[in-house]
């Protein structure tokens, strides 16, 4: 995930480098403005093709589009956050059962460094599940991890390390990754359907073409600057969504699950009053 300092303004804009958006349109938007251009040089200089379009048609067709890109962007974020805020309550879950235990084991129990491990082991592992390909076959190592941890809770209550009591309230805590598991996935296995990701993107492309036949008579040879312009506004837009809708993978803009992982590590092994491993 990229980092930045929102107050930094200035940075922000000229940071053009780290911009996915940007480097992805560089050549698309040149080539807006190549047809921008071409459109006015044939409209002006060579002949008039003199297509019915106006304002106020560019302008239906702008309000319609306008709405497409809200809604698209608007439920992309939506996914994007939905996943920051179940990784910020895996983090708090991690640390509530750690809390949990601390209290409940002697301040020398063996069992300190099991659970510690065990609990740190599912965020890394959660991460690496939902970057797997959505067909790829294999062991579900997050649902492994939890069913040991049960085993560990109800095995230690049998033996007396923990108090019976222990089993019906870190109970709630363990179905707690099971619930977080399941909404990443949700979120990872139901990706935007393609038939609208798909008309967007035409839209905008004839959005584009379009656009240059309206303009070339009241903009003259400024249309290649309006063209590219629009283009970049509107399909950049679309890429922004793209980016964002998959929030568990490691592109730039992507969840910092790695980092996550590691404070919920440290964040255990402290509570638990264990070195980690």
């Amino acid at each position: 995930m990229i980092t930045y300092d929102p107050k930094n303004w200035v940075r922000v804009l000229l940071d053009f480098p780290r911009s996915p958006v940007f480097r992805t349109l560089a050549i698309d938007v040149l080539l807006a403005g190549v047809w921008g251009g071409l459109v006015a040089w044939i409209e002006l200089d060579v002949v008039r093709v003199a297509l019915p379009i106006g304002p106020s048609f560019l302008s239906i067709l702008g309000i319609i589009l306008g709405l497409l890109l809200v809604f698209r962007t608007n439920t992309a974020y939506d996914r994007w956050w939905e996943g920051r805020r179940l990784w910020g309550q895996l983090l708090n879950v991690s640390r509530a059962l750690a809390h949990q235990l601390d209290a409940q084991l002697a301040p020398d129990a063996p069992q300190r460094r099991v659970y510690a491990a065990m609990m740190a082991a599912f965020p890394a592992a959660l991460a690496a599940h939902l970057r797997r390909a959505r067909t790829a076959d294999g062991p579900h190592v997050p649902n492994q991890l939890v069913r040991d941890l049960s085993r560990q809770v109800h095995g230690d209550v049998l033996i007396g390390a923990l108090p019976r009591e222990a089993a019906v309230a870190l109970t709630p805590l363990l179905v707690a990754y099971d619930d977080v598991t399941g909404a990443c996935e949700r979120i990872r296995n139901t990706p935007i359907p393609f038939s609208y990701s798909s008309y967007v993107k035409q839209f905008v492309l004839l959005y584009a073409l379009v656009l240059p036949f309206g303009l070339v008579r009241e903009f003259r040879y400024a249309t290649i600057i309006a063209s590219m312009m629009t283009f970049f506004a509107t399909m950049g837009l679309e890429l922004l969504a793209v980016e964002i809708e998959e929030p568990f993978g490691t592109d730039p803009n992507d969840l910092p699950l790695d980092d996550i992982a590691a404070r919920a590590r440290r964040d255990v092994h402290e509570l638990l009053g264990v070195e980690p491993g």
